[in-house]
């Protein structure tokens, strides 16, 4: 309330032009705070020319599923520390099979990938500051950063993210020459996201409601030129206190 009437006062007393109803809450909500920002300016979208090259901006992609790409979310010094820190660590990606709980290598998901713990250090504290900020699910509901690698012909077949996952946090740290894209094919429009380095995609795979919604199938085309890094934060409707498996349910 207090911003809404600072607001007021600042328009009423320093804006000439009769502004309408609707185009006055439009600046409104784009004058709010960051925290806010991400969830109400979009009522207009902006094309990328008009903008900073490296603004942060958040963009609705999908209804079914809820999906939103926050263009710019990370800066490209983090990309490159997040692949740095994964780096030493690579191992083949693994799966649960959902039938009988085995965990084990699957031709269907051929990416390496590893961990890093949440607050491993200051940069990697700030990510995922900003994820709660920009998502408003606290840091705590989430694992600690996954970061995943995939080479030429490497993919990730179509899957849900495990039954207890409500949410999927995806950055990419590399853009990709041909191939790699992020794929819903039971969504509503045929929702496909092109890898571009320091863009994210918020999804989430549970209704309102709580129950699994099924247009957030998803997979990893195969990369056909190029490499593919990426890092993921899985969040939970509860407070998360177990480790990285590096396993796919």
């Amino acid at each position: 309330m207090q911003h809404i009437d600072t607001f007021s006062q600042t328009v009423g007393d320093s804006v000439n032009v009769k502004i309408d109803d609707f185009n006055n809450l439009s600046i409104l909500l784009c004058s709010l705070p960051p925290l806010l920002t991400a969830l109400t300016c979009n009522i207009e979208k902006v094309p990328a020319s008009l903008r900073f090259p490296h603004e942060r901006w958040p963009e609705v992609i999908s209804w079914k599923p809820r999906a939103f790409l926050y263009h710019n979310f990370l800066k490209n010094e983090e990309c490159e520390h997040l692949i740095s820190l994964a780096k030493p660590k690579m191992v083949r990606s693994l799966v649960r099979n959902e039938k009988n709980g085995v965990v084990g290598i699957s031709s269907g998901r051929t990416s390496t990938g590893s961990s890093i713990r949440r607050g491993h250090d200051k940069i990697v504290e700030e990510i995922e500051n900003r994820i709660s900020e920009f998502t408003f699910l606290p840091v705590e509901k989430g694992e600690g950063l996954q970061v995943i690698h995939y080479e030429v012909g490497q993919k990730n077949n179509p899957h849900f993210d495990g039954l207890a996952i409500i949410a999927t946090f995806l950055m990419y740290l590399s853009d990709v020459d041909e191939g790699g894209e992020t794929v819903f094919p039971s969504s509503s429009g045929g929702l496909s996201v092109s890898p571009k380095k320091g863009d994210a995609v918020l999804f989430w795979s549970k209704r309102p409601d709580g129950s699994q919604d099924p247009s957030s199938l998803h997979c990893g085309r195969p990369v056909i030129k190029g490499n593919k890094w990426a890092s993921i934060k899985f969040f939970y409707s509860q407070e998360f206190k177990g480790s990285y498996t590096n396993t796919q349910q």
